[in-house]
């Protein structure tokens, strides 16, 4: 299904929402916030080193998103709230492949700092469900780095369980 076709409503608590196709603007705009946002927290985990990290980011994501916006199987959604006509936030959904079955993927979700803790992840989520079930999914995956507590928190709440967890401790000579 064209991502251009694609708009979704949902309410949580009495918070509407509506998930419609993001522009090409509005995709500069997220894959900045979401280049940024994936540098830091590599470099939080200890995974990659500052000097490197933007780069790395960066052609990973130009590797994974050829065609930008319009790449096959990628769905980007501005988050919208139905009430104040305001846009909230980005999602990116993917559709993944494990033991030769399907699964929908939330490969990132952004929400505008000044509107986080209002429950517009949660509609969000709610909407993109809805989406996934109509592309045939049953399962929704995702990955959230250890140290992004607030994230953690929501997806539990919402359902999503831990399946694989890593952990890591810096030592010192004593």
């Amino acid at each position: 299904m064209p991502t251009q076709q694609i708009e979704l409503s949902a309410r949580t608590e009495d918070l509407p929402i509506r998930l419609t196709p993001m522009t090409d603007d509005q995709y500069q705009a997220f894959m900045e916030i979401s280049c940024a946002d994936q540098v830091q927290d590599q470099i939080l985990a200890g995974l990659m080193e500052s000097s490197q990290a933007a780069e790395i980011i960066a052609a990973q994501q130009k590797q994974m998103l050829p065609q930008g916006v319009c790449t096959p199987n990628q769905y980007f959604f501005s988050i919208q709230s139905t009430a104040t006509g305001e846009q909230v936030g980005y999602l990116w959904f993917t559709t993944m492949k494990r033991l030769g079955r399907e699964y929908g993927f939330v490969m990132d979700i952004q929400i505008d700092p000044s509107h986080r803790r209002r429950g517009y992840g949660a509609a969000a989520f709610a909407a993109m469900e809805r989406f996934a079930l109509a592309q045939g999914h049953d399962e929704i995956g995702l990955n959230v780095f250890g140290h992004n507590t607030p994230a953690r928190a929501l997806y539990l709440k919402l359902g999503y369980r831990e399946v694989g967890v890593s952990m890591t401790k810096r030592i010192t000579p004593q």
